[in-house]
Formats: C-alpha cells, structure tokens, sequence
C-alpha cells in the first residue's frame, strides 16, 4: 500500500479528521485501501495528507475573528527574542484570555516548553488548549464565555 493511493481522497480525509478518532481515521483508511495499516504508515499518511498547522492555524483565526469581532485576534510571533511556548493564536475574547496552541490532527505534539507556558497561563487565570478546528475553540469561548 502507497500513499500514492490516498491522495485522491485528501481532501476527504482532511474533513473527517474534523470528527474521526486516531482509530476511526485508521480504520477508515483500511476500508478505502483494502489493506491493513500500520501505526507507521498512518502517521505517514497524516504527515503526507494533512495540511501543515498554517492552515489550520488561517482557519482559526479567520473564524474568531468572523465571529467575534470585538475580540483581539492575534498570531503569536516566533522568533529569537520572543518568548518560546506561546500559543500559536491568543485572543482576548469578554475579557478572558485564550490562548490556542495549533497542532496538526493526530500527529501534532506538544513540546516540553509549551507544556510548561500553557500550565504557566492556566496559574495566571488564562484558558488555553490544544486544538486543530474553529469547532474546538468554539466549544471552549462557549464553555467559558457564553455559559
């Protein structure tokens, strides 16, 4: 089994990866193929078929800032000078802090700094998490905002 053969079903595959689990995705993977994959091969897959975090990092600030248009919106830069371990997007959204580390679904990690930054803002009163879609952070402003 190649790669090769998925990439007709992408796009596909990058909109399930909205609701599948890890193991829903590998077996969906498995139907469409026929074959049985390995651990190896999906994460592969993922690396291969999945867009790089920019574009879901665009996803996520072009929907907060459709729908919250009071909020502050911002990218967080990286860079030598800059603070290492802050989220990809901050936002201040009715006077909460959010801060949402952006990682690619099913193979995006945490790092031990940004482990350490988002605990370090959870202490200060902040929220912030690991997401991948604009439906996960609008799970997390409901819960904490609109509640």
């Amino acid at each position: 089994m190649e790669i090769s053969d998925l990439r007709s079903k992408g796009k596909m595959i990058r909109e399930k990866s909205k609701y599948f689990s890890a193991e829903d995705m590998k077996a969906y993977i498995e139907t469409i193929t026929g074959k049985k994959c390995s651990s190896a091969f999906f994460e592969n897959c993922m690396r291969e078929l999945l867009p790089k975090e920019n574009f879901y990092q665009e996803q996520i600030i072009r929907w907060l800032k459709l729908n919250y248009k009071t909020a502050f919106v911002w990218k967080a830069a990286a860079g030598p000078y800059s603070r290492q371990g802050i989220p990809d997007i901050c936002a201040v959204i009715g006077g909460r802090f959010f801060g949402f580390e952006v990682k690619r679904p099913y193979i995006g990690q945490l790092s031990k700094i940004q482990e350490e930054t988002m605990n370090a803002i959870r202490r200060a009163g902040g929220i912030v998490a690991v997401v991948s879609w604009p439906e996960q952070c609008k799970e997390i402003i409901m819960r904490e905002v609109e509640a």
